[in-house]
């Protein structure tokens, strides 16, 4: 595969994270997200990126699995927070795949297209275009995970309220004084609330 540049640097770790930080929060800024989010979205981007260059520097792995592990980590995070603070995952997720996006590997892909080099500027953009879509497998891998705990709390939950409901039209079929007719249907108001 081609190089973008990231393991011919000397990385420290520190510095990494402070950078990532200053861009994600930067990001989140820019696309206004409420700034009592700002300081956690800076800590998943500077998260994600230390984790890409540990994967791709230290590891010596292909970017597409830095980049595949990286957008894992910070997905999980990002979804972890939105729990947490209650606000919406793409607050945090959004600013904090900023400085792992391969925008260098796209200009430098297009310069060289541009520069009559087709076949490096071919490769370039084809790793590029892989790393996009590890990202995008990253995030929809654990978007998917939590969606199905989501599904299976909810379900769990309507279980609950249909046995409740058989128990409460059980009990007051028992009772005289009581109309069957005005009982609420548990159901109905739960299945409301899900769509």
């Amino acid at each position: 595969m081609v190089s973008l540049g990231v393991e011919a640097v000397g990385i420290n770790y520190f510095t990494a994270f402070g950078f990532a930080f200053i861009a994600t929060a930067a990001f989140g800024i820019l696309f206004q997200a409420p700034r009592k989010s700002l300081p956690v979205s800076g800590v998943i981007g500077a998260v994600g990126w230390v984790v890409y260059c540990y994967i791709r520097k230290d590891l010596a792995y292909d970017s597409f699995y830095a980049m595949f592990f990286a957008t894992v980590a910070l997905s999980l995070l990002s979804e972890l927070a939105a729990r947490i603070f209650k606000q919406p995952v793409t607050i945090f997720v959004i600013p904090g795949i900023i400085p792992i996006v391969p925008g260098l590997g796209m200009y430098r892909g297009m310069a060289a297209i541009i520069e009559n080099n087709y076949e490096t500027g071919m490769n370039i953009l084809i790793t590029t275009g892989m790393d996009a879509s590890a990202i995008a497998l990253g995030m929809m891998l654990m978007t998917s995970v939590f969606r199905v705990i989501k599904i299976s709390k909810d379900h769990e939950r309507l279980l609950q309220l249909v046995h409740k409901e058989k128990e409460t039209r059980i009990y007051m079929h028992e009772r005289a004084d009581v109309d069957v007719a005005a009982i609420p249907d548990f159901l109905a108001v739960y299945g409301k609330r899900m769509k």
